[in-house]
Parts: structure tokens; C-alpha cells; sequence
């Protein structure tokens, strides 16, 4: 590729970067002013495409596109542009215009930060929605939940026979029932003390002797 290709790429690429408008404007003014190379303007008459325009951009936009015309030109001092040299600018800006859409929307800046932050939002949303099914499963109604059914385990033979019919008559041979509640292990002491009381008269009278027992 030629030095001309490789400048005529680069004037092409900082038309693009342009905004729309001033292409736009660039356009009709090359075609109504006097056009230079080499210099922002010339007392004798003239100026650069960038100025050409009724609202000039600034000079952040301007200065790119400045400098690529120059280099195409290869001006190192203010001259007026070729005849071949607008041509080309011409049609740059022809095409360009060209290839944008027909209505382009126009994007606010709010409206495109709110956008950005409401996807962020949703994205830190899937993100997180696994982990919190993990620590909190969800809730099954009662009768959704299968129904547990538990065999009761077989006992252990310990080697011990079963002595109801032996020890039922003796007394105090059996421990007392566990009880949920204090006032019924103490209504359950009572009754023992009152048993208790009830046999003793009987066991005392058996072990008296008669008076006369054993006297000569």
C-alpha cells in the first residue's frame, strides 16, 4: 500500500470519527467556502474543512481530523486545496453520511446509565439466587411431604426371663412409672405412704408375742 493509500485511510478514519452533524455541515461547506490545507486559516483568505462549518466543534474533535487533512495533503505551509484533494474529501463525507441509519436514535446519557446499573442489577440477581435457594429451601406443604414410616427395632435379648408371676406379691418389688409432671410423682408418694401405713399395723401385730406364752 502506498504512502497516498495509507494517508487517504487515515483522513477516512478520522472522518468517521466525527460526529454526525459535522459531517454533515463539513459538507455543505466545502462547497461554499474557500478551502485550505496547511493551516487553520489564512488572512488572504480561506480556512481549514473543520472551520468550514457554521458551529465549528471544538478543538478535541477538530485537531484530529486537522492534522490526518494535512497529512494527506502533505502541506507544510497554507495552501489552497487541489481540486482532486476536495474531491476526495467530498466523497469521504459522501460515504460516511452515507453509511450511517437513516434516524439514528438518540441515546440520553441518563437514560443510558440507568440502563447500565438496572443490568448490573439483574445480573448480581441470578447471581445470587442460586445461593440463596441453597440456604433456604423451599417450603412443602404437609401433605407434599412423603410420609415417614419406622419399624420399631427388634429387642435385645439380654438373658433376662420376665419374673411378674413370681415378684407381683412382693412388696415394693416394682419401681414407680415415670410421671411428666411433679404434682403427679407427688400424688404418686402420698398413696405409697399410705399403703405404706395401712400394712404396717398388720406386720407389727404378727410380730407380737402373747404375754403368757412361754411362763410356767
Amino acid at each position: 500500500m502506498g504512502r497516498h493509500a495509507v494517508r487517504t485511510d487515515e483522513l477516512r478514519a478520522a472522518v468517521d470519527r466525527l460526529p454526525l452533524a459535522t459531517r454533515r455541515a463539513m459538507l455543505e461547506g466545502i462547497q461554499s467556502e474557500s478551502i485550505i490545507v496547511g493551516a487553520d486559516g489564512n488572512p488572504r483568505g480561506g480556512v481549514c474543512p473543520i472551520y468550514a462549518t457554521a458551529s465549528p466543534p471544538s478543538k478535541r474533535i477538530g485537531a484530529p481530523f486537522a492534522r490526518a487533512w494535512d497529512r494527506f495533503a502533505g502541506a507544510r505551509l497554507a495552501r489552497p486545496a487541489s481540486e482532486p484533494e476536495l474531491r476526495t474529501l467530498r466523497t469521504l463525507l459522501e460515504t460516511s453520511i452515507g453509511a450511517e441509519p437513516e434516524s439514528a436514535p438518540v441515546v440520553s446519557l441518563n437514560a443510558a446509565i440507568a440502563a447500565h446499573k438496572a443490568s448490573q442489577a439483574r445480573t448480581r440477581a441470578r447471581a445470587e439466587r442460586p445461593v440463596l435457594e441453597a440456604r433456604s429451601p423451599a417450603k412443602r406443604s404437609p401433605r407434599s411431604l412423603p410420609m415417614r414410616t419406622t419399624s420399631p427395632a427388634p429387642r435385645r435379648d439380654t438373658g433376662e426371663r420376665d419374673r411378674t408371676a413370681e415378684l407381683s406379691q412382693r412388696n415394693g418389688w416394682a419401681w414407680l412409672r415415670p410421671f411428666r409432671r411433679y404434682d403427679d410423682y407427688e400424688r404418686a408418694l402420698l398413696a405409697l405412704d399410705e399403703m405404706e401405713a395401712r400394712t404396717r399395723p398388720e406386720a407389727e401385730s404378727q410380730r407380737l408375742v402373747p404375754s403368757g406364752a412361754g411362763r410356767g
